[in-house]
């Protein structure tokens, strides 16, 4: 089966990838009505997490794009001090590799998750520190028979061009009961899906320790390759 090719271009998935939705207007009607008491901090909906986010991404984009650009580490630590909090990197990781979860030692996982979502943090950074302009709205949630456990914050990003992009984040129930990413759906195509399938490629044709030692060592290159590689299948 050919893998899945993502919509996923270097402005759009830094937006999704680090849930930063940095620049963008989130109009406060969009978003749920509070309850009559405000729950804990540490108990935010999936929709008051992806507004906090955008708000702190915003902030910490404002007046400092051009050191940024210029040290793109910094950024790095921004996206992760604001992004990791709120994404379960563990589980995400374990559905990228897909099959090859059952077979790796804790070790193996613990090391791919990390140089995975490194990978993909340095890959997209600079898209987020060039992409300006746009709107986002959160639109009205949708509820299922696991609403207890799972959530979509469903997004329009209204791009400069004036393109519109359906951008979904997905959220789990933590064992801690707080809200976690763990997926974005861009146009209606997972970017767990697509790299589980360009993972699993390379996983066969190497191996699981090779793929982790070339995102460790190649950082946002070895995502560019794995997305060529699947282009091609």
């Amino acid at each position: 089966m050919k893998p899945i090719r993502a919509p996923f271009t270097p402005a759009v998935l830094a937006l999704a990838t680090s849930l930063a939705l940095a620049g963008f207007v989130l109009p406060a009607h969009t978003l749920a009505a509070p309850a009559a008491t405000a729950a804990p901090a540490v108990m935010q909906s999936p929709q008051q997490i992806v507004q906090q986010i955008a708000d702190q991404m915003g902030a910490a984009l404002k007046g400092h794009r051009a050191e940024y650009k210029k040290d793109k580490s910094k950024l790095v630590a921004v996206i992760n001090r604001i992004l990791l909090p709120h994404f379960d990197t563990t589980y995400a990781a374990l559905l990228v590799l897909g099959r090859y979860a059952r077979t790796a030692t804790p070790q193996q996982i613990d090391a791919f998750r990390q140089a995975f979502y490194s990978a993909l943090i340095d890959r997209y950074a600079e898209g987020l520190v060039n992409y300006r302009e746009g709107r986002v709205a959160i639109l009205p949630s949708r509820t299922g028979a696991d609403a207890g456990r799972r959530a979509i914050v469903r997004t329009e990003v209204t791009l400069d061009d004036g393109r519109k992009v359906a951008v979904d984040y997905v959220f789990r129930r933590a064992g801690d009961g707080q809200w976690k990413a763990f997926d974005v759906v861009i146009e209606g195509i997972s970017y767990i899906a697509a790299y589980r399938s360009q993972v699993g490629e390379e996983i066969r044709r190497t191996s699981l320790d090779a793929l982790i030692k070339r995102l460790q060592s190649e950082g946002g290159k070895a995502i560019d390759t794995l997305k060529k590689q699947g282009t091609q299948q």
